[in-house]
This record gives structure tokens, C-alpha cells and sequence, in this order.
């Protein structure tokens, strides 16, 4: 830019009448209402990939003799996955009445998601094996048994 016979530089960025400075960042959600859509979102991507592994089912052979096995495996999965599902929410201790949900929240969130996990992991399992065997009644006791874990283990169950 020329002004008086002296080139001096442009300005390369305007400026703006306000400040740069970002908003304030919003308060973070509750304890309480992280869990809720912690479970929420396990338990809705549990249900949506075992429907998807229902219009998959059986989309994947197996090599010949090895029905038995993946039905035997299963069963075995439903049940450690039931049974370490429960045995770990003992470890979840009981909300007392006085104490507050989001500081109850706070201390046993960590436990409550690992169980929840297993009870997701059980699910997918069935999911898997109804995808890959088509084995419908073996992959729904799996499906069975790790929604029965998410469904025992949750929330509103864990403070009640």
C-alpha cells in the first residue's frame, strides 16, 4: 500500500470490532447422565449388530464337522458371560440413600462400564456366531445371556 510516496505494508488480517476469543466451553454432563449414555449407546450397538448378524446369518460357512464345536462354544460363552457378568456387579456396592448419585456415579462409573462391556462382548459373541454358523438357537441363548447382563446392570437398577 502507497501512502505519501512510502509503501508500507497491508494489513493482512482485518480487524473485527470484537473479541477472538472463543465462547465458554459448556459445564460437562453429570456422572448420572454419562452413564445413561454410556449404556445407552453399548446397548443400542449391541442391538444393532446383532440385527445385522440376523440378515447375515449364516453368510459365513463353516468347514464341514465343525457345528458341534461352535455350538458347544456358544453355550460355554452364554454362560461365563452370564456368570462373570453378575459375579463383577457384586463388586458394584449399593448407593446409600443419603449419598448423592453423581458422587455415587463418579466413584463406581469405571466398575459399571467393564461389566457392561462384558455384557456387550456377549452379545456380539452370539451376534458372531449367528453370523458365521447360523446356529439360531445356540447364538440367541449367547444374545440372551448378554442382554440379561446389560439389562440386570442397568442405571436406574445400579442406584435404585
Amino acid at each position: 500500500m502507497k501512502r505519501d510516496g512510502v509503501w508500507t505494508p497491508a494489513r493482512l488480517v482485518p480487524s473485527f470490532p470484537h473479541s477472538m476469543t472463543p465462547p465458554p466451553l459448556p459445564a460437562p454432563a453429570s456422572a448420572a447422565t454419562a452413564a445413561r449414555v454410556l449404556h445407552a449407546g453399548l446397548t443400542a450397538s449391541a442391538g444393532a449388530l446383532t440385527a445385522l448378524a440376523w440378515l447375515f446369518r449364516g453368510a459365513l460357512p463353516l468347514p464341514d464337522g465343525t457345528g458341534g464345536a461352535v455350538t458347544f462354544a456358544a453355550y460355554a460363552l452364554a454362560a461365563s458371560g452370564l456368570l462373570a457378568g453378575l459375579a463383577f456387579r457384586r463388586l458394584i456396592p449399593e448407593r446409600s440413600a443419603s449419598q448423592d448419585v453423581d458422587a455415587w456415579w463418579r466413584q463406581h462409573l469405571p466398575k459399571a462400564v467393564a461389566v457392561w462391556a462384558i455384557g456387550e462382548g456377549t452379545v456380539l459373541l452370539g451376534a458372531l456366531v449367528l453370523a458365521v454358523g447360523g446356529q439360531i438357537v445356540a447364538a440367541f441363548a449367547v444374545v440372551l445371556a448378554g442382554f440379561g447382563v446389560l439389562i440386570a446392570t442397568a442405571p436406574v437398577r445400579l442406584v435404585s
